[in-house]
This record gives C-alpha cells, structure tokens and sequence, in this order.
C-alpha cells in the first residue's frame, strides 16, 4: 500500500499544545466538529486516556512504560495536524499510533516513523444497503426465528431496565471470550452499561419483555451533524440463538436509515488483507502480524482476529486499510506496547 499526503493538511507551528486537563477542553464539541471517523467517540470519551492539544483539538493516548500509545487521528481540525504531531513528538520520545488513516500515516512516515498496515475498516453505505443475497442469509435467518418467537428489538433508557440483568448477560457473554478477566480498551472502548450522551443502545427483548442481548452505536460527526454510528458492542445471553447479534444489528439499519444515517461502521478487523511493500514498514512487524492473525493457538488464546473478520466480512461493506506506525528502534516491539494498552495481558 502506497501512502499519499493528504491534501488538507498544510500547515506547521506549536499552536501552544500541551497535555490537557480534563476540564481545560471541551471533548464533546471537538467530536461533533471533527469526530467523522471509527474512533471518534472513543477518541473524545474513553475514561482511562490522556490528551495533549489546546481548545481547538487534540490527540488522544496512553502510557504505556516509556512509550506513548497515540489511539486513531486526532480530534482537530487538519491544518493543525503537523502541528500537533511536531508538539507532541517533541514532548514524548517514543511513540507509536494505533489505527490511524493514510493522511496521519504519511504526516508520520515523513517524520522517520515505521509504517504498516494494521488491518481494514469496515462500514455499510446504508443509502443502498439491504438484507437480500447469499452471503446476508443470517440476517433473514435472525429476523424470521426472532419474530416468530415474540422477541423485538427496541431503544430503552437504562434507567428504566435491571441493571443487574443488563450486567449478567455482558458477563455471561464475556467469559465466553479468551480475555474473560477484564473488559478491553484502547482499541475497543469499554461498554458502559449506563445512558451516554449520543450513543444509541439497542436491547432484544423476549415476551416478557426483559432483555436478552444488547448492541450499542456510538456517533460519528461532521460539522456537528450525525453522519454515521459505529457499531462498538453487541452482547447476548449464552443460552440464546447467537443470530441475536445479526437481529439487533438489522433493526438498527433500519432504524438508522429511516433517519437518513449515511453509513454504519463495523469498526476495525485487525491484521486482516495487511500488505507489506519494500521501504513503507518494518518487515519483521508485518511478519509478527502475520503471525499472530494465522496461528491457531495465538487465536484461541490471545485474541481471535479471525472470526472477528469473517464475521465483518459477512455483512457484504466498503474497506480501507488503517495503519500503524512507530518511532522505536525495534518497531516490531511496539505491539506489546498495545497490548498491554489494551488490557489483552
């Protein structure tokens, strides 16, 4: 994959950045301006991370040793790009960057930063997204056994639904996982399982009306409108049809595109269709990546990038590569930096 400059990032200059305060920035003004991509949200609300910028945007990351782990784009407008970097560069010796777009990848590369594939993004164009086809036929699946067995889909308010039930079936869901200890983050933002401002949570109920599973969308802005919604967690009870995700995940499509939503993100499969060319990254990480995404043991174990991306895949949307980069003198060191980042170990 060949970097290109982006053309909207022109300009150089510290701008008087530094490390924020929380209360020093307004976070939700700087996503509803800025936020139109996967991480947005994450990027502006995620509780455990830093941010460094002034009041007309920032970066986000997190500590990690010595080394600071930069999450996505930054959260400003893209003539301050280089800018921000350059301050940031100048304040923290090593860093590296998770799940940046080729515009932040090549502001790097020309910075002497390592440079690789990380793995794909993955959105709907809901203008003409259906449910017909082959390879949608678990949507129809989900849609005729939940129907017909008295379940619905519905937005409800936490505040009027068990929170202890709401917190047994992510539990439940997440001992089903490799990582069962702990919740993911960095990378993935930890489900909150209380109201939040902007994101949409969708619940399965049964007859009954008690919830079942759950999905939840966080927003993407431009210009301080609603463009899209990223799907970030869906959970269900072990001892239902797992359809349940597909389910959800239909209902608010069609709620989505009711409101004339563009486009749902399905977020990242990482490691997934990376490529490596001569002279943009570090061989022996693209090796490790490699590495990682096919060994059977390293899936079950660690983490299943996977079945993560076969399932993305099943939902027929556009890609792009997303990328990574490091300034160390081994960047193939840089994913136990992420790692731990993450919370995986």
């Amino acid at each position: 994959m060949i970097i290109t400059a982006s053309p909207r990032i022109a300009s150089r200059g510290s701008f008087g950045f530094r490390t924020l305060s929380p209360t020093s920035i307004d976070r939700t003004d700087a996503a509803e301006a800025h936020g139109n991509f996967a991480l947005a949200y994450s990027v502006a609300h995620q509780p455990g991370l830093s941010h460094f910028g002034n009041a007309q945007g920032f970066l986000t990351y997190k500590t990690v040793g010595r080394t600071a782990c930069v999450l996505a784009d930054p959260l400003a407008p893209g003539n301050l790009w280089e800018g921000l970097v350059d301050a940031f560069l100048a304040n923290h010796r090593r860093v590296c960057f998770w799940q940046i777009s080729p515009g932040m990848a090549s502001i790097l590369s020309e910075r002497g930063f390592s440079v690789n594939e990380f793995g794909l993004e993955t959105w709907l164009d809901l203008a003409k997204y259906n449910f017909a086809g082959p390879k949608r036929r678990s949507f129809r699946t989900a849609d005729n056994r939940f129907a017909a067995s008295g379940h619905r889909v519905a937005e409800v308010p936490m505040g009027e639904l068990d929170p202890q039930r709401i917190d047994d079936i992510s539990l439940a869901w997440r001992n089903t996982k490799a990582n069962s200890k702990r919740e993911l983050g960095f990378l993935i933002r930890p489900v909150r399982l209380t109201d939040e401002p902007g994101v949409r949570k969708f619940f399965l109920l049964d007859g009954d009306g008690q919830p079942v599973a759950f999905a939840f969308f966080d927003p993407l802005h431009e210009a301080g409108r609603v463009v899209g919604y990223l799907s970030t967690t869906r959970r269900w009870r072990t001892d239902i049809d797992p359809l349940a995700s597909y389910f959800l995940v239909r209902r608010a499509i069609e709620t989505f595109q009711a409101e004339g939503v563009a486009r749902l993100h399905l977020g990242l499969m990482p490691l997934h269709g990376i490529s490596h060319q001569a002279g943009t990254g570090d061989w022996l990480m693209h090796k490790a990546f490699s590495i990682f995404h096919s060994n059977a043991w390293i899936q079950r174990t660690f983490y299943s990038s996977q079945s993560l991306s076969k399932h993305k895949e099943s939902y027929e949307g556009e890609t792009r590569p997303t990328f990574c980069a490091s300034n160390g003198r081994m960047p193939v060191l840089s994913p136990l930096y992420l790692i731990r980042a993450c919370g995986i170990v």
